[in-house]
């Protein structure tokens, strides 16, 4: 299912798989275990868009969504490179777990988790991102988005020359970072985000979720994880055999996951079948 050829570059052509069925074969996996179900946010529960204030769940896929929250034996949780809170605002309280940053903060069902390094960076965050405001206030279609322990260049709405040039600079401003190794750069969808430079991220963050959901149910517990980004990679590489992996949209590779959905749509109609198999 889901064939893409294995490329680091994005491609446009590449085959999507019926939600439906999808949902069959997640259904099968998990049968008679306690499902997990994660999923990013942005590209996945919704549209990427030019400006991610602008990003809403539609309603036919929040309606799916919110669902699943009802089913006996699943929990259901985000992981997203929002801030956590962000996350929180816009699914709702559906979300047993959310985790921002990329799994940096997590929170759900009366615990917390805040990675130390984050502190660490915050006034570094605050220098690159005064320095960025000024050096590239050049570029048309360019936006920063300060989430104070971590900063995004985002250029999707930035000429294809200008956004080559605008990348350049804002990584030269975190050269001295990134060579010492106090920031770690991410390359998203026409996206550049600099974070903490520590040993943990979305997969690191299935894990601590996946611990806790094991220990509070005292029982066997499989991952449905859903993502579009590469940052989602990290993810799937740390899902086990009883484990489902989805990707949405065309980026990540196809070694990695189990199938593939075509865009928040799909996820919604995944989302309602993979209900009435649970239920």
């Amino acid at each position: 299912m889901g064939s893409l050829p294995d490329s680091g570059a994005d491609i446009d052509v590449v085959t999507f798989d019926d939600p439906a069925e999808v949902a069959g074969l997640a259904a099968s996996r998990l049968k008679g275990r306690h499902a997990l179900v994660l999923t990013d946010y942005d590209g996945t529960l919704s549209q990427l868009v030019d400006k991610p204030s602008d990003a809403v769940v539609t309603g036919e896929v929040r309606q799916a969504f919110n669902s699943l929250a009802s089913i006996p034996h699943l929990t259901l949780g985000v992981v997203s490179g929002r801030r956590m809170n962000d996350v929180i605002e816009r699914v709702g309280p559906a979300a047993a777990f959310v985790a921002g940053l990329h799994g940096l903060e997590i929170c759900g069902r009366g615990e917390e988790f805040s990675h130390r390094a984050l502190d660490e960076v915050e006034p570094v965050i605050a220098r690159l991102a005064l320095a960025a405001e000024r050096r590239l206030a050049w570029c048309p279609g360019c936006f920063l988005e300060n989430k104070r322990w971590a900063l995004t260049c985002h250029v999707r709405m930035a000429p294809p020359d200008a956004a080559e040039r605008a990348f350049e600079e804002f990584e030269a401003l975190a050269e001295p970072y990134l060579e010492s190794r106090v920031l770690r750069l991410l390359i998203g969808s026409k996206a550049m985000e600099l974070l903490p430079a520590a040993d943990w991220n979305k997969g690191r963050a299935v894990n601590w979720i996946r611990a806790r959901v094991a220990r509070d149910t005292r029982t066997s517990v499989s991952v449905l994880y859903l993502g579009d980004d590469r940052t989602d990679e990290d993810a799937f590489t740390a899902l086990a055999v009883d484990d489902f992996a989805v990707a949405v949209g065309t980026r990540p590779h196809s070694h990695m996951i189990d199938a593939r959905l075509d865009g928040p749509h799909s996820v919604g109609e995944f989302f309602e079948e993979f209900k009435r198999l649970r239920q």
